[in-house]
């Protein structure tokens, strides 16, 4: 069973947790709680943790960092107002944890490969505009432990494949997925301080984001280095694939967030 951990001083937050019921059937302990930045870690130290909540209080800063450091594929999910709200994005932390847990391999489990792959079945549907706000978005990469700032500028480009269905279903044979996976060797995870994301969204059409990381100031993004190595990439693409590519659109975008449905922006 997982198991979670909640650090808060809120007496209603905790009373909240007290008398959520299901857990079991949910494939959960009982919450652990923990009042202070100490205490939560030594509970970490302890037990097994698959997943954390944090109450949003200054005083909890240092624990991210710590985090960071010393648990980087553990998710961190969202405190809610009361209990059907937070029902909800507990089942929402048992999909994710679910996918982290499933080793379908005869080799070792390796955790930050699957949260890894978990983190790019995000990104795709972020990309897609299947978030629906820009606050869904934000709790998500705190949850997916995305190491970027989503309400900073980033580059976007959407490529266009003129073969579409016949490059994949005559040439290629492995399907989007994994057509996705090869571009994004392609492209890089990151180029010049800055991370690469991609998705195939569809065999006509490739989404491809340009980010700068979290309290990076000193590389912000630039459309003209951007368009350049999109251009070098494509070429690349086309000499070892044999998949053209055009650049249908390029600019920039206020922020991961801007991908939200709610701002009408596909």
């Amino acid at each position: 069973m997982y198991r979670l951990l909640i650090v808060t001083r809120d007496q209603q937050v905790e009373d909240m947790f007290g008398s959520m019921q299901g857990w079991e059937s949910m494939g959960f302990k009982q919450p652990r709680l923990r009042k202070t930045v100490a205490e939560a870690i030594e509970c970490m130290h302890k037990h097994h943790i698959d997943a954390i909540a944090v109450d949003d209080e200054p005083d909890y800063a240092e624990l991210d960092g710590w985090l960071d450091e010393n648990a980087p594929n553990m998710p961190i999910f969202e405190i809610a107002e009361d209990a059907e709200k937070q029902m909800e994005i507990i089942r929402e932390v048992e999909l994710l944890l679910n996918q982290l847990h499933t080793d379908d391999s005869n080799d070792d489990y390796d955790e930050g490969y699957y949260f890894k792959l978990a983190r790019r079945r995000w990104r795709k549907r972020l990309l897609s505009g299947l978030a629906p706000s820009r606050e869904y978005i934000l709790k998500h990469e705190r949850m997916y432990r995305c190491g970027d700032d989503p309400q900073t500028p980033c580059v976007f480009a959407r490529l266009s494949v003129p073969e579409g269905d016949a490059f994949i279903t005559s040439r290629w044979h492995y399907g989007s997925e994994r057509l996705g996976t090869a571009l994004q060797n392609f492209f890089g995870e990151e180029h010049d301080h800055l991370s690469i994301y991609l998705a195939v969204i569809s065999p006509e059409e490739i989404r491809v984001a340009i980010c700068p990381r979290r309290g990076d100031t000193e590389h912000a993004v630039s459309l003209p280095k951007a368009e350049a190595y999109i251009e070098e990439t494509i070429e690349q693409v086309q000499n070892y694939l044999g998949l053209s590519l055009t650049v249908s659109e390029l600019c920039v975008r206020d922020g991961l967030t801007d991908f939200a449905a709610e701002c009408g922006k596909r």
